[in-house]
């Protein structure tokens, strides 16, 4: 199994992409900025293939996607978050509410009343859901002894041709 993210939005506070499962768009991430900052001193994780296994975290005391041999890193999780200050490193999945330049685009005061700055910053919803959507796709995998990595890229870096679209994914787990 092949996981993608492909970032394509960078601000100085976040870097917005999207999640792709064997080329189907999964979902939409958020992560701390690619250049460091005050907030996030390591800033995202660099590009690269990583090996993905499913691991109960300490932190979060459930079954997480981990990702291996990230250079400067250790502990990076794919898991369930809403802004750039539930990331320390981390990427988060829900759906985005965002902007192609990464403003927030939110039109409904009320699904966003967790957030005190709700209109000013890119936010990620329903991602508790995603998070655990994405761990019940990867079990069966990793229970039957499938390698899973994922590919960490920038838009700018990865040829047109073999950009996924944006097609949602169906799931199905057999039993």
């Amino acid at each position: 199994m092949l996981i993608t993210l492909i970032r394509d939005t960078f601000t100085p506070a976040e870097t917005l992409g999207r999640l792709y499962i064997d080329r189907k768009y999964f979902c939409d991430t958020l992560e701390p900025p690619v250049v460091p900052n005050a907030q996030h001193p390591k800033g995202a994780i660099p590009e690269g293939w990583y090996k993905v296994q499913l691991t109960r975290s300490p932190k979060f005391g459930r079954l997480l996607p981990l990702l291996y041999y990230v250079p400067g890193f250790e502990g990076i999780r794919i898991h369930a978050g809403n802004n750039r200050d539930h990331t320390s490193g981390c990427i988060l999945v829900g759906n985005g509410s965002w902007d192609a330049d990464g403003s927030a685009a939110m039109s409904d005061k009320s699904e966003q009343s967790c957030l005190s700055d709700w209109h000013t910053i890119p936010a990620l919803f329903n991602s508790r859901a995603t998070e655990q959507e994405l761990v019940k796709l990867l079990k069966p995998y990793q229970d039957a002894r499938h390698e899973m990595y994922i590919e960490v890229t920038d838009t700018e870096r990865y040829a047109v041709e073999r950009m996924p679209q944006p097609v949602p994914y169906t799931f199905h787990i057999s039993r």
